[in-house]
């Protein structure tokens, strides 16, 4: 097998586990038993195959089919690792707001998981109103109770 070979199935693996991890990590059972343990996963197996894709210059996550790169914890849940962003600025657009109101979450970009969702009525104008739609998408994804229903 080729050295380039090698390392690209190397990088893929990694992360193919750190998939592998999240499927059990991240199970509704598993959240709810560990939820008052620190927080324990955020996707260390896909930065690692992030980092030596660096390295040896593989190209796995800078291709347009890679999957989607983990970023930090989520911004709402705070347990999961966030790979969706909400608001910022994105190179390549134009810059229409020079001397404009800049909005606050373009300033204030959100990091989200897949499980958190934001609920924007109207967009957040203050750190406040920021807040409260985080906790919101908190209480709507892994802070959901038992509950039975008997049939």
């Amino acid at each position: 097998m080729k050295e380039g070979t090698l390392t690209l199935t190397v990088v893929r693996s990694l992360n193919m586990a750190c998939h592998a991890v999240d499927e059990v990590a991240y199970r509704p059972a598993v959240v709810m038993l560990t939820k008052r343990l620190p927080w324990f996963w955020s996707c260390q197996l896909a930065h690692l195959s992030m980092k030596l894709d660096d390295h040896w210059q593989t190209g796995y996550w800078q291709s347009p089919s890679a999957p989607p790169a983990p970023d930090g914890p989520c911004d709402a849940c705070g347990r999961r690792a966030g790979w969706l962003e909400i608001g910022g600025h994105y190179e390549g657009l134009d810059d229409d707001s020079a001397g404009e109101e800049v909005e606050y979450l373009t300033a204030h970009p959100v990091t989200l998981c897949s499980w958190c969702h934001l609920r924007i009525d109207t967009p957040p104008e203050s750190a406040t109103d920021l807040e409260h739609l985080l906790r919101d998408a908190r209480s709507r994804s892994i802070s959901w109770r038992w509950r039975w229903h008997p049939g």
